[in-house]
């Protein structure tokens, strides 16, 4: 049978016919090579400055709206799956009606007869130590009285003040305490008028010291602050200055004993006193009335609010300010 298989035939089994073949197929090879033509050099590119500019924009462009992109589907994938439709960004309101004292110098400051600091009863002249810790007794409680009372801020009341008083004491001042609101009333009483209080605990910060007086009587001094916070519409206050008028006060309570005093004279009676008060209505003020900045419609924010050094101002180790807040 014939072999007919290529690589069995007779020309290829010749050694000589195949080295003629290779040489004449690398000879063709160079011929091809030689027509094929060269590829042209590429010519570089120079952009203008323009260009540049507007391609950069382009880019930049690109980039933002891509960011953007993924941004608003993440939000967009955050609000479906929490079920919730999107919220706008919380806005900074000047007044938080729930925290009141926040950003004013009562922020610290102790809620009510807690922010008056009372020393131990000491001996002092012809008063025991018991009978000293009675007279501090009796002038806290005549201080909630007449700047904490409910009966006081509610109703201009003083009867609960006027009963803690001696006899002539109390004859002297009644008058004045039971009768219509003035502004020798609003000396002795914290008096509230129609813009009411929050109901939260106005804050104090003081205390009490002691001296002798005469013989047979024993003065006792407070010095405090105290802030009332206010209620307020959402138009009607900007910041918290607006709500929380502060009043300093420097007052001498004596007290006296029988002997050597009469009966009617021994107890509890006022001494010398003096107050400042800052951050309230001044028109309200002049009447004996405490009340809040904004009530002062025709005032601007920020007249009534002290310029001096609000830390010594509020301060009781300091001298009252010799500034009138109202003239």
């Amino acid at each position: 049978m014939e072999d007919r298989r290529l690589e069995t035939h007779p020309d290829l089994m010749d050694p000589e016919w195949r080295k003629q073949a290779e040489r004449e197929a690398r000879i063709g090879a160079k011929k091809d090579r030689k027509r094929i033509p060269k590829p042209r050099s590429r010519r570089r590119f120079r952009m203008s400055r323009r260009g540049r500019v507007l391609t950069l924009f382009l880019v930049v462009t690109v980039v933002v709206l891509g960011a953007g992109a993924v941004v608003m589907q993440q939000l967009r994938g955050r609000d479906a799956g929490s079920g919730q439709p999107p919220r706008a960004a919380p806005v900074a309101i000047g007044v938080d009606l729930a925290r009141p004292y926040e950003r004013t110098p009562a922020v610290n400051w102790r809620e009510g007869l807690a922010g008056i600091t009372v020393p131990a009863g000491q001996p002092v002249g012809d008063f025991t130590a018991q009978e000293v810790d009675a007279g501090f007794r009796t002038v806290t409680q005549a201080i909630a009285a007449a700047r904490l009372g409910t009966s006081a801020l509610r109703a201009g009341d003083g009867s609960e003040l006027l009963a803690l008083l001696t006899p002539n004491e109390r004859a002297r001042l009644e008058p004045t305490l039971k009768g219509p609101v003035t502004a020798e009333k609003g000396n002795y009483l914290t008096l509230i008028g129609p813009k009411g209080l929050l109901p939260v605990t106005p804050r104090m910060t003081g205390f009490l010291t002691v001296k002798p007086g005469r013989q047979g009587e024993l003065i006792i001094h407070a010095s405090y602050a105290i802030a009332y916070a206010f209620d307020a519409l959402p138009n009607e206050a900007r910041t918290p200055a607006d709500i929380v008028p502060l009043v300093r006060e420097e007052q001498d309570y004596v007290i006296r004993k029988a002997p050597p005093f009469e009966q009617a004279d021994a107890g509890l009676g006022f001494g010398d006193g003096e107050a400042y008060k800052t951050r309230m209505a001044c028109d309200a003020a002049k009447a004996g009335i405490l009340a809040p900045q904004y009530a002062d419609k025709d005032r601007p924010v920020g007249v009534g609010a002290p310029v001096v050094d609000e830390v010594a101002t509020y301060d009781p180790t300091k001298p009252l300010p010799s500034l009138e807040t109202c003239k």
